[in-house]
Order: structure tokens, then sequence, then C-alpha cells
């Protein structure tokens, strides 16, 4: 649900309990009244026939005179009187005045109450002519209430009617900006980072729009720079692979050829005896050879990194330490490295690993003395490990640059990396444990191609 329906709904669910709330007090107040009003009149109304009829008395004209004491009844708003005969007929009965607005019935059905009536037994000779009733009638004051909630609940629809336009109004002008924001952002998504939006509003809203702007800047920004990046890449490979050509067809297919050359004349030359020139023959094609090998251990070499593993974790990380202690000799280095062969993306992580563990300590944490291990768990894990007893991460913060890219690295072989401060005492304690396959043993890895081969 969008934010200004949900807060328009929000404050018409409190209104509704207002005009709930009001209501209810509103009928337990003309319950009140309608009792009390209906309490006094019969009061009073008892009262008026008692005077009465202790001053009729025993003339001609009674009958008349209490048929004159039920009409003074006639427009009352709340009594009606009757005089009923012994025979139990009404022979005469005051006229109610009739509510300007009629209550709907069940309002009054609601606010009515029980009925109110009392009896008054004629005095003396007066007792032939019957009995009188007076009886409450609540409709005029039913009504009355009627009239009155309908003025308040058309003052509260009102005042609710107002208040939800306003608040419409007043959120559609505040949020109007965020709906120009959602758009913005749509775009950005879609990869359009030129969308920025207006900063204009209240204070809170500008600084999400000046942060918005600054971030579709600065990736408007990083995309031209990938873009410039891309363009040097291909650049970059295309004349690295121009020159690869190049070279191969200047040095290596001239030796191809006469090395063809050579071996289409052996056959030829032991055919007709001449074993010496086949010799010499033989002897060139073999000079051939080693200079192609040459050659393409020096392309191969421009092709794959500077330091190559092929000869074994153990080997790579012994050419580690000691490209280290020719720089840092008061570094104490222990080495702890399984002699075992792993498959070759592991092999690669683990020795990457190892390498930016060492830099970090050595650059950052200004150790005595670094420890490298790498071992397989009993549960197929290759445990890696590198501690020092540097000055630890709280003292610089975390520890070098190449944290991301390692965890990157330990994530796509769904590995686990772990790095804190030593519990034992100063200094930093990098874990990182990679699963090996069910299958890996101490078999050497397989390169497609390696420089012996070449």
């Amino acid at each position: 649900m969008p934010l200004r329906r949900r807060l328009l709904a929000l404050v018409a669910l409190v209104l509704a309990l207002c005009l709930f709330a009001g209501g209810a007090l509103t009928y337990w107040h003309g319950l009140r009244k309608v009792d009390l009003e209906m309490s006094s009149a019969i009061d009073v109304g008892s009262s008026a026939v008692s005077d009465a009829l202790s001053t009729i008395g025993s003339s001609a004209d009674a009958l008349s005179q209490v048929q004159r004491l039920i009409s003074s009844f006639d427009g009352d708003r709340h009594l009606s009187v009757r005089l009923v005969s012994p025979d139990g007929k009404v022979t005469s009965a005051s006229h109610l005045l009739p509510p300007s607005d009629p209550p709907p019935r069940w309002l009054y059905w609601l606010l009515s109450g029980s009925p109110r009536a009392r009896l008054f037994d004629m005095p003396g000779e007066l007792k032939q002519f019957g009995t009188i009733t007076i009886a409450a009638d609540s409709h005029n004051e039913v009504g009355e209430v009627w009239e009155d909630l309908k003025l308040k609940f058309a003052i509260i629809g009102s005042f609710c009617f107002i208040v939800l336009a306003l608040i419409y109004a007043s959120l559609g002008r505040a949020l109007r900006p965020l709906e120009q924001l959602s758009s913005a952002l749509d775009r950005v998504g879609e990869g359009d980072y030129t969308a920025h939006v207006s900063e204009d509003g209240p204070e809170d809203l500008k600084l999400i729009y000046r942060a918005f702007n600054r971030m579709a800047g600065q990736l408007q920004e990083s995309e031209q720079q990938n873009q410039r990046l891309n363009e040097q890449l291909s650049t970059v490979q295309e004349e690295e692979r121009s020159e690869i050509a190049r070279d191969l067809h200047d040095e290596i297919g001239p030796f191809l050829f006469a090395a063809d050359v050579d071996a289409q004349a052996i056959p030829l030359l032991v055919s007709r005896g001449d074993a010496d020139e086949a010799v010499d023959r033989s002897k060139a094609i073999r000079q051939s050879v080693q200079h192609m090998q040459v050659h393409l251990r020096g392309v191969l070499s421009r092709l794959r990194p500077a330091l190559l593993i092929d000869q074994g974790l153990t080997h790579a990380v012994e050419n580690l330490v000691a490209f280290w202690k020719a720089r840092r000799p008061q570094i104490e280095f222990r080495m702890d490295i399984e002699d075992a062969r792993y498959p070759s993306a592991i092999e690669d992580a683990a020795f990457r690993i190892l390498q930016e563990g060492t830099s970090n300590a050595v650059r950052h944490g200004q150790p005595a003395s670094i420890g490298l291990a790498a071992r397989r768990t009993d549960n197929g894990m290759l445990r890696i490990v590198v501690t020092d007893d540097g000055s630890g991460i709280t003292a610089k913060g975390t520890r070098g640059f190449g944290l991301p890219g390692m965890r990157e690295r330990v994530a796509s072989l769904e590995g686990l990396l772990t790095i804190a401060d030593r519990e034992e005492g100063k200094g930093v304690t990098l874990i990182v444990e990679i699963p090996l396959p069910a299958s890996t043993g101490n078999a050497a890895r397989q390169e497609p191609l390696s420089e012996s081969a070449a």
C-alpha cells in the first residue's frame, strides 16, 4: 500500500474510533437524559392530577371537570392522560404534541427504556367515571436526542473530511519529490546514471536528494571510467595478440619451415647413402626445435603469472619466504606446509592467501615472526593459517586492502575466512578453510601446457 494511502487509512481509522467513542458517549448521555425527563414528567403530571382531583367535588358537572383536567394536558410533549371507564373503555384522552423530527425506530428502541405509567383512582363519588392513567411518551425527547446526534455527527463528519482532505493534499505535496526519486531510482536500476532529482522540499528530504544525486554522479563517473578501462584493456589485449602473432610468425614460422625442409631431406639423403649429411640435417632440426622452445618459453612467461607453482605449494611458499627474507632479514619465518598436491584452483588460491597474509603482516603489523601453515584436516578441508606477533588489527584497522579480494577468492571456493587478533598475545591470526574434493590425493596437478613440456 502506498505511503499516502496508508497514512490516510490510519487517520481514518483514528477518526472512526473517535466517532465510535463519541457515539457511545452520546448514547449514554441520551439514555440518562430520556430517563430523567420521563421521570420528571411523570412526577409533575402526577402532582398536577392529584391536586386537581382533590378540588373536584360531587357536583353535577364533575365529569366535565375531569374531562377538562384531561384536556389540559393536550399538546404536552411527554405525558399522555386518559380516562378509562370501569368497563375498560377509554372515554377521554389528551393529545400529545408530535415530534418535529421523528426519530428512527431503532434509536427509539435503544433510548425509550421501559414504559412509565401511573394509575389514579377517583375519590368518592367520582369512582363511577373510572380511573385516570398517566403514561410517559419519550418520542419528543428521543427526537431531541436525534437532532442533537445529527448535528454532532455532521460537525464531526465535516471535521474528519476537512482533516483527511488537508492530509491528502499535504502528503501529496510532500511526497511528490519522493515519487520523482522513485522514478530516478528506477532509471538508475536500468543503468541510466544521468538521472537526477530536484533538491527542493523539506530539509530532511533535501539530504536524501543530495545523497542520491551524489550517488548517481559517482556511478556515472565509475561507468565512464569502466568504459575507458575496457577500451584500454581491449587495446592492450589487441596489441598483445598482435605482438604474439608477430613473434610466432617471425620467430617460430621460419624455424618450423626449416625443420620441415630438413625433415623432408633426410629420407632422400639416407637413400643416397649420405649419412653424414643426414646427421647434419637432424642436428639442424634439433637446433630449430631448441630455438622454438626458448622463444615459446618467453611467450609463456608473458602470458602466465611471474611466480608459478607448477612444482607444488611447498616450493612456491619457499620462494615467497626467500623473497621476504631478502628484504626483511630481521623477521623470523616458520613454515608448516604439507608436501601434497591439490587441484589447480585450490593451490593457486592457497598461495595467493599465504602471499597476501604475509604481505599484510610485513607491511602493516611490524612483526618479529610470521608463521605460515597449510595442511589437510581430518574432515577433508585444506586449513591455511598465517600468524604474526605484530601490532594487531585494532592498531591498523583492516590491515591492508587485499582482504576483500581474499574473501572473494575464498568464497568462490565455498571456503571460510576468519581474521582476528591472537588470543595468546599480540598479533593477528588469519585462518582459511577450503573444502577439498573427495578424490584429492598427492598426485601432481595437471596443467594444459607446462614450461617443461614447452
